[in-house]
């Protein structure tokens, strides 16, 4: 089972509507004054109640250094908060506050909306 073969007018077809998606997203989000990384951030938070960070830069495929960058942003905001283990200290655990699980249901219903444009179509081919 390899990779699909595109021609290159349907590749280019792809990539617009990537695009364009991305920037729907993305617009989707500026009212609640979230980045596209951080809404992956919570969303992946949602399901993975005490992940730590390098799970999470893992499965959102982005340094542990840049996530923790994003983190301590969210700590900061109040959204999320984190916590080390006593048995090692240098895993840091993160779960979403109160309020990052408030808009965390928010991001899913923008999310949701998307779908219905067509979000989920294109990532299924």
């Amino acid at each position: 089972m390899g990779r699909p073969v595109y021609n290159a007018d349907e590749e280019l077809t792809l990539l617009k509507r990537v695009l364009q998606l991305h920037g729907e997203f993305r617009s989707s989000l500026e009212s609640i004054r979230v980045t596209p990384l951080q809404a992956g951030v919570f969303l992946f938070l949602r399901r993975h109640a005490e992940a730590n960070v390098t799970d999470a830069a893992t499965a959102l495929r982005v340094r542990v250094s840049t996530l923790s960058e994003v983190v301590n942003d969210l700590v900061r905001k109040r959204w999320v908060t984190e916590c080390r283990p006593v048995t090692d200290s240098r895993v840091v655990h993160v779960r979403l506050t109160r309020r990052g699980t408030v808009l965390t249901c928010q991001i899913e219903r923008r999310v949701g909306r998307l779908n219905t444009w067509g979000f989920y179509e294109v990532t299924s081919i």
